[in-house]
């Protein structure tokens, strides 16, 4: 009080002592001094929020999910013999086996051992895994709350917002209907093809066995010096083999017919005659998804891989060669389920996980000539 009014004896002698000075008169004198004082409290609240909102995106600590590595019977068909065998391997892959790349590998290892020991692995085998499994790669490393999204519109969001940098400078290099999911998809395609190749060319070195690594999108990708490489231009989702000594064998394999949701955020490459894959078990193709019921493999195909099969090809991908994949000794594999719903809307969540967690088909290939 006594301050106010020694201020109201400053405030008299300015204005004079012409009439009474009251408080409302020292108002207008005040609001300059409040005004800069508010703003001060302002930017240090802002500041402060700025440093939480920065170390939270530093933190990549993992979360409670946990993978399911159960394992069922082999389905096997055929006689063991010296011309080898194409093991597919179907299963319900969840955020939880994103959470590292060593989650990812153990899944895998896991159906790889259980065959091992079952005498189904050798040089002459060829493996096949599904359709996307190295596209969930984005979320390798992520924030809890990526692998917990329900869907992929906020696994997305999440993502933008603990990478904001990256984000902001990829988001222009994209022009589809996903803008989200292709900047996303951008801003980790340099770690997504390195873990790809480190995960699944390790697990064929490890086996010695030939390894189709289903599929992954990234933008323009190729291959130099047997690593797999990033460009600037297009996402593409392409197929890659590795040999029994974890190298990539053959070519990149790129998807034609890519679905509705891939349109969104992907595109596919000038048509080409497909090139084979030489394996121990002979020359095999590798078609992704509707591309096996929309194209004729290539005559000189000796044995088919099929990441992405579909339950009705006529239904989902229109008119169909039917007797492309019986002609010949093939491995179909279907897609259980993706996390975040990577073949459906982006809105929607990934289907409930009912029903078998996973199904490994062994083919016995005939006698060799």
């Amino acid at each position: 009080m006594i301050q106010s009014d020694n201020f109201l004896i400053l405030l008299r002698k300015q204005l004079g002592n012409r009439r009474r000075v009251t408080y409302a008169d020292a108002i207008p004198h005040c609001l300059p001094h409040m005004r800069t004082s508010i703003n001060i409290v302002l930017l240090a609240l802002a500041a402060a929020t700025f440093a939480v909102y920065l170390d939270w995106t530093q933190d990549r600590r993992s979360g409670p999910l946990l993978s399911d590595l159960r394992t069922l019977p082999i389905e096997n068909h055929g006689q063991a013999g010296s011309a080898g065998n194409l093991l597919g391997i179907e299963t319900r892959l969840q955020p939880a086996d994103y959470q590292s790349r060593e989650r990812l590998q153990l899944k895998f290892r896991t159906y790889l051992k259980q065959a091992a020991e079952a005498g189904m692995l050798s040089e002459r085998t060829v493996v096949v895994l599904p359709e996307h499994v190295g596209t969930g790669l984005f979320a390798l490393g992520e924030k809890p709350e990526v692998q917990q999204a329900r869907t992929l519109r906020d696994a997305m969001q999440w993502m933008a917002l603990s990478n904001p940098g990256g984000y902001l400078r990829a988001l222009p290099d994209n022009q589809g209907d996903d803008r989200r999911t292709g900047a996303v998809l951008r801003l980790k395609a340099r770690q997504m093809a390195e873990e790809y190749q480190n995960v699944f060319g390790g697990l064929a070195r490890e086996f010695g066995v030939t390894l189709v690594a289903g599929s992954i999108v990234l933008p323009e990708p190729y291959l130099e010096n047997d690593q797999l490489m990033i460009g600037d231009g297009p996402l593409r989702q392409v197929s890659l083999t590795f040999d029994g000594r974890g190298k990539p064998l053959g070519t990149l394999q790129y998807k034609q017919a890519l679905s509705r949701y891939e349109r969104r955020y992907s595109v596919a490459p000038i048509p080409e005659r497909r090139r084979l894959i030489e394996t121990p078990a002979g020359s095999l193709a590798v078609l992704l998804g509707c591309d096996a019921y929309l194209e004729q493999p290539p005559a000189e195909a000796k044995l088919l891989a099929v990441p992405g099969a579909l339950a009705d090809p006529q239904a989902s991908c229109g008119s169909t060669h039917s007797d492309a994949l019986s002609a010949r000794p093939h491995m179909a594999v279907h897609t259980l389920a993706l996390p975040w719903n990577l073949l459906g809307s982006p809105r929607r969540p990934a289907p409930p996980g009912h029903g078998v967690p996973v199904q490994v088909r062994n083919q016995w290939l005939g006698s060799t000539p």
